[in-house]
């Protein structure tokens, strides 16, 4: 079956969701019906010459894009051993993403000397910050002589906040250049704040076709989600996510795993069930969960196609309840709510990367890119925290504490 192939791969599940996910895929059975509404793929008769994900991978259709991807594909940020990328694709990953800011440019070039020999088998994926035109294009072409390759075929523009990003006339011109010359094949955006308005953005305007979003079970959790939805005052990030995906826009969860933090004494792994969690929504294309060794290949790709029983659901709460109290649900409710200016969501994202992916120069990175202004230095003179969390978090203990271990 071919990544063109229009056809339903789904695996069976019961009740009202297997309705809401054979509606979905309908639509993304029909990639030439959705060209008319978004731009066309550049390049798209080379998808016929990708292969399939190996053995039995789950696939769904990445949007109005026609390109069949495995549920589990391949979040290469942190991974600094290529055979663990060759090994994924060995075992059914056809999704691999990268970014030209990851490990400081290292890890395009990590993944670029792993897909030697083997880049026909996947999609790739990569990212381009805002900026002026020439000064893009001369980032991507940097980016595809590091991954040693012709074509990108996913270009994301990076860390989108705000529907005026989503429409930034310099953005498009340097994709729509690359395209015009073959240089990437598919335009789309990332986004860790403000998610729903971003995707309801590019939903409206239509020039992007792909979102990476942070998505996992906690998204849509807390008191205050519960009644903005109850009241018809939001949609909730689910529920987003399979309108999106309806209108052709091509779903990738990032995040999937809430942080992955360790959590010893469970016997099942919760990380497999927060994976299985997110594929539950049907209009999750694929996921890129990070994988630095053989093992974590071997447990997350035994998410695809796995349904929440009793046990996994299980494993899930007492997961939940692990993180509860340093986790950050990066829904972005918090943005703008403090009145020192400290950009909350991407503290404790930096945070994350420190105490759950146990990386210790991605954190400092991170936090640093805040600088003094978004950063979390006002907290150590901050009296009151005036941050209302949705998830019950104590804002400013974990904002201090991100100080204190990356400043």
């Amino acid at each position: 079956m071919g990544v063109l192939d229009g056809g339903n791969a789904e695996r069976g599940t019961e009740g009202g969701f297997d309705a809401e996910r054979r509606r979905v895929l309908k639509v993304f059975g029909s990639a030439a019906a959705a060209v008319a509404v978004f731009p066309v793929v550049r390049g798209a008769r080379a998808w016929g010459a990708v292969a399939p994900p190996a053995g039995d991978a789950e696939t769904r259709i990445l949007g109005s894009t026609g390109i069949r991807v495995a549920t589990v594909g391949m979040g290469a940020m942190i991974t600094r051993d290529p055979d663990v990328i060759r090994y994924a694709v060995d075992h059914g990953v056809n999704y691999v993403d990268t970014a030209d800011c990851y490990m400081g440019g290292e890890n395009e070039r990590i993944v670029g000397r792993a897909l030697e020999g083997i880049r026909d088998k996947v999609v790739l994926a990569s990212k381009v910050h805002i900026a002026p035109v020439d000064e893009m294009i001369r980032s991507v072409e940097n980016s595809l002589r590091s991954l040693k390759t012709d074509v990108i075929d996913i270009m994301q523009l990076h860390g989108i906040r705000s529907e005026e990003e989503v429409t930034d006339g310099s953005a498009r011109e340097a994709l729509r250049k690359l395209l015009d010359q073959g240089k990437i094949r598919v335009p789309g955006v990332t986004t860790h704040s403000r998610q729903e308005a971003v995707i309801r953005a590019v939903m409206k305007h239509r020039f992007y076709r792909t979102a990476l979003v942070a998505y996992n079970f906690r998204s849509d959790s807390g008191i205050g989600a519960t009644i903005r939805t109850a009241f018809g005052m939001g949609e909730g990030l689910s529920a987003t996510i399979r309108a999106a995906a309806a209108e052709g826009v091509g779903i990738i969860g990032m995040k999937t795993q809430a942080g992955g933090y360790s959590v010893p004494g469970t016997a099942l792994s919760p990380h497999q069930a927060a994976l299985a969690w997110v594929l539950e929504n049907p209009g999750v294309a694929t996921t890129i969960p990070s994988m630095v060794t053989f093992a974590q290949v071997d447990e997350n790709v035994k998410a695809r196609g796995k349904r929440l029983g009793w046990g996994e659901k299980k494993a899930l709460h007492q997961y939940s309840q692990a993180i509860a109290d340093r986790h950050c649900g990066l829904c972005g409710e918090c943005s703008g709510s403090c009145p020192q200016g400290v950009d909350v969501a991407s503290v404790l994202r930096s945070l994350s990367y420190h105490e759950g992916y146990r990386e210790e120069d991605l954190a400092r990175d991170a936090y640093r890119e805040l600088g003094r202004d978004r950063g979390a230095l006002s907290c150590l003179s901050c009296g009151f925290c005036a941050v209302s969390c949705r998830l019950g978090l104590d804002v400013k203990r974990l904002a201090l504490r991100a100080h204190a271990l990356l400043a």
